[in-house]
């Protein structure tokens, strides 16, 4: 039980360093004006490059999309709702401006 403890606690924390580590939170690109926090829409991002990286494995990208999915629920419990839907807003605008086969199939 305390390994649990500890993983869920080591995943929780690594999960918030990343958040917080994104970089520079002023994007020198146009987003839209209701992204609030823009290092979770920069990682929402770079988690959606990562996809497509691996686009062409169908087993690959289903276990990604839950991993996308679990972490877009802990950021919102953890962080709150608008960082999670900043995070959703960064990777859907990256598959959607970056790759059209992997979005009509996703969204």
């Amino acid at each position: 039980m305390k390994h649990t403890v500890k993983a869920g606690a080591c995943f929780i924390a690594m999960s918030l360093l990343a958040l917080t580590s994104c970089g520079d939170s002023t994007p020198s690109r146009k987003v839209s004006q209701r992204v609030k926090d823009h290092d979770a829409y920069s990682l929402g991002e770079r988690h959606a490059a990562a996809l497509i990286e691996i686009s062409s494995d169908e087993a690959a990208v289903q276990d990604r999309l839950l991993e996308i999915h679990a972490r877009a629920t802990n950021i919102g419990e953890k962080i709150g709702a608008q960082s999670a839907a900043d995070y959703e807003r960064g990777f859907t605008r990256y598959i959607q401006n970056h790759s059209d086969s992997l979005a009509r199939l996703l969204f």
